[in-house]
C-alpha cells in the first residue's frame, strides 16, 4: 500500500460518518484504498479518490458553489490530486484556488474530514464511466466577494437546496453549518470556599 493510501486510511480510521449513505460511502472508500492498486490515479478504470472543499463564508455562512459544465450542476470545489500535492487536504486547497481565484482561505476544523461520498461519473468523451471516491473539508473566507468569480455562485443553505444540490452536498452543507455555529465556553463548576 502506498503512503498516501496509507496516511488517508489513517485519517478515515478517526473519521465518523453521521448517517446511514455516508457510512456506506466510507466502507466503500476504505475498500477501494486498500484493494487498488492505485486509488488516486485517473487511469484507474474503476475509479479515483479526488478532493473537495466546502466554501463558507465567514459571517453569514453563505456557500460558494461552482457550477460544473460536464454535470450540468452546481458544486462544491474540488476536483483530481496531482503528483505534486501533499496531501488529499492540499488537494482540495489547490482545487478551491484553482476553481474560484481566491487564494486566502482559512480551515477552520483545520484538515479533519468534512465528509465523505462515492457517487459515479458518467461517461464523458474517452473517459469511461467511473467513480469518484470523493473527500471533502471545509473551507472558509472572510469578507465580501465582490465581483463574485466567475462560474461561481453564492448560496445560503435554503438557496443551495433550492438550486438542486444533491442529498451528499446537502449533508457537507448542514456538517459545515454546524461545525461554524458558535460553541457555548465551558466553565468549571465553582467550588465552594471555607472561610
Amino acid at each position: 500500500m502506498s503512503p498516501p493510501s496509507s496516511r488517508l486510511l489513517g485519517e478515515l480510521e478517526s473519521y465518523g460518518a453521521v448517517e446511514e449513505s455516508e457510512r456506506a460511502s466510507l466502507k466503500r472508500i476504505r475498500e477501494f484504498l486498500t484493494c487498488s492498486p492505485d486509488p488516486f490515479s485517473r487511469s484507474n478504470p474503476e475509479g479515483h479518490v479526488t478532493a473537495s472543499a466546502v466554501v463558507a463564508r465567514r459571517g453569514d455562512a453563505a456557500f460558494l458553489l461552482v457550477w460544473h459544465l460536464k454535470l450540468d450542476r452546481w458544486l462544491q470545489p474540488g476536483g483530481h490530486l496531482e503528483p505534486s500535492d501533499a496531501s488529499v487536504f492540499a488537494a482540495a486547497l489547490r482545487e478551491a484556488r484553482e476553481e474560484t481565484g481566491i487564494e486566502a482561505f482559512e480551515a477552520p476544523i483545520g484538515e479533519r474530514i468534512l465528509d465523505v461520498d462515492v457517487h459515479p461519473i458518467p461517461a464523458h468523451g474517452s473517459d469511461p464511466a467511473h467513480f469518484h471516491y470523493d473527500i471533502r473539508y471545509l473551507l472558509t473566507v472572510s469578507g465580501p466577494f465582490s465581483p463574485l468569480p466567475r462560474g461561481c455562485g453564492l448560496f445560503t443553505l435554503e438557496q443551495a437546496l433550492a438550486a438542486g444540490v444533491d442529498e451528499s452536498l446537502k449533508r457537507a452543507l448542514r456538517k459545515a453549518l454546524d461545525s461554524l455555529r458558535p460553541r457555548p465556553a465551558y466553565r468549571t463548576p465553582q467550588t465552594a470556599h471555607r472561610a
